[in-house]
């Protein structure tokens, strides 16, 4: 016999067995209890909230030769198809490969044709919002006034990409994610009767890591199964691929106590140990964010996905960073990501992130003489920084990986410019016209942030045009008036001047046969 995989073989069957969804489970069950069948239901919610699996359960309690009834009984010949996929009279189609208007009205022609064997031939559109316009409106009509004992149900994870027409034409209803103790307790059934050895903490982090999404939490358990036990957090960190809390939380720590060596060792770890540099800054910004959430609201630990030892130390330690200060934090790592994401040295680039929080000292609350509270020591006074001195800038030999580092909006200005001088802070870059020079000036706020972290030191742009001004055009000679002469004398003297106006000279020439041309 073929493996089941989890997730099939703990399919609710029946309306009481849907996880975290109450409500739409007990308003589908009175509609069938009442006779009340709509002609056509949209399910709209996240993946794995139980949108299909409501489906075939509305198909079998509308089916059920006992019925209709909102318990089916599992065992009739219906029942049975419908759970195998094997009812002709329940169809399902995968509407993201079923797209066209063509394939909407093969549907139509045949739901005129009774059912089979069935009470109600039931259609599934799962995925509906990838159908196109010209199908949404073929379908319109059939889902308004369908053929007798025919009910269609429409399935999405994007209900914002369904027409409106076809919402107001359907009973809508909305999953939700499902909570976090429905989702351990659901886990823990399960792990119970599979008889896998794993920890409740474990299971914790299985149904934090999967957001109100059983199935996905179900398929991670699967994997896990297969596991030699007892299956720890750790494990379960590691099958993931993502950093254990307890690894973030000694970064943390070394931040905190402004030890540098030992931020830089536990990130070589993490490194050596496979991690992508990208991946772990994303990581150290999620544990961040997990640190202002202790900062702000201790008692929300719902609200983040670590385990309850690992949540209690954060909200200690939150104690002594101010919120401004994580804030800051959290702005710097996020520039950061678009750097290291483009560098051809992401790892130097995340260790110089890293040690560039450590200017962002936390502030240490004096020790408290209460009872049941240990004195934090006092940080170490930190030297009196000596003034900066203005140091050569050097950015025309890494022109190529700052424009790398840049945005694509940004990298498209300033790609046209060049360095025409640098120094004492200062970088002088020219482009072709003045309008480049605007453009590029729109993305300047982003190009010394690059050039910061490049050089290490603030960079001032200057940003300029290598179009020359217009030259003015140079003033016409004004003829200096002569006295009035007669005879040939005044002739010689105003062709004297023609000439000079337009620049020529008079030539004394009695043959015609010498001139020049």
């Amino acid at each position: 016999m073929s493996y089941i995989p989890l997730h099939h073989k703990y399919r609710p069957q029946r309306f009481q067995d849907l996880v975290g969804q109450r409500a739409i489970a007990q308003t589908l069950s009175n509609a069938i209890r009442r006779g009340r069948i709509a002609p056509a239901y949209l399910f709209c919610g996240p993946r794995g909230t139980g949108k299909t699996s409501s489906a075939r359960i509305l198909a079998k309690s509308l089916n059920c030769v006992h019925g209709p009834t909102p318990d089916p009984c599992q065992v009739c010949q219906h029942c049975v198809a419908i759970t195998q996929g094997t009812a002709l009279d329940v169809i399902e189609i995968d509407a993201a490969s079923h797209t066209g208007v063509d394939n909407i009205r093969e549907l139509i022609e045949r739901a005129q044709f009774a059912p089979v064997s069935c009470r109600y031939k039931v259609y599934v559109l799962d995925e509906v919002h990838m159908l196109t316009s010209a199908a949404f409106n073929a379908l319109l009509k059939t889902l308004e006034e369908p053929p007798p004992q025919v009910v269609f149900v429409l399935a999405t994870t994007d209900p914002q990409r369904v027409l409106p027409t076809v919402i107001s034409r359907c009973q809508r209803f909305d999953y939700q994610r499902i909570t976090l103790p429905d989702l351990v307790s659901h886990l823990q059934l399960i792990a119970r009767q599979e008889g896998i050895p794993i920890t409740g903490q474990a299971l914790q982090v299985i149904a934090q890591l999967a957001q109100g999404g059983l199935r996905d939490a179900e398929s991670l358990l699967d994997q896990l199964s297969l596991l030699e036990g007892p299956i720890d957090v750790e494990q379960v960190w590691k099958l993931v691929g993502a950093i254990p809390e307890q690894d973030l939380l000694q970064l943390f720590t070394a931040l905190a106590a402004g030890d540098a060596a030992g931020l830089l060792q536990h990130l070589r770890s993490l490194l050596d140990h496979g991690k992508e540099p990208q991946s772990v800054l994303q990581q150290v910004a999620g544990f961040c964010r997990d640190l202002v959430l202790a900062k702000t609201a201790p008692q929300r630990r719902d609200l983040v996905t670590l385990t309850e030892p690992t949540w209690l130390a954060l909200v200690e330690q939150a104690h002594r960073w101010p919120l401004p200060t994580l804030l800051n934090m959290q702005q710097h790592l996020r520039q950061a990501e678009s750097l290291i994401r483009h560098s051809h040295q992401p790892r130097l680039w995340l260790e110089i992130t890293l040690l560039e929080l450590l200017a962002r000292d936390p502030q240490i609350p004096p020790a408290s003489s209460g009872a049941g509270t240990l004195p934090i020591p006092a940080a170490p006074a930190q030297p009196t920084p000596e003034p900066v001195v203005p140091r050569q800038v050097s950015l025309s030999s890494q022109w190529e990986e700052f424009l790398a580092c840049l945005g694509p909006l940004a990298k498209a200005r300033f790609h046209l410019g060049t360095i025409v001088a640098e120094g004492a802070g200062k970088v002088t870059i020219a482009f072709p016209t003045p309008g480049f020079a605007d453009k590029a000036r729109q993305s300047l706020k982003e190009a010394q942030s690059v050039a910061k972290k490049m050089l290490g030191l603030g960079v001032q742009f200057e940003l300029v045009s290598q179009t020359p001004a217009p030259t003015p055009p140079a003033p016409v000679p004004v003829p200096v008036p002569q006295p009035r002469q007669t005879g040939d004398d005044t002739v010689e003297v105003a062709a004297a001047q023609v000439a000079e106006f337009f620049g020529g000279a008079v030539l004394d020439i009695d043959d015609p046969e010498e001139l020049p041309f």
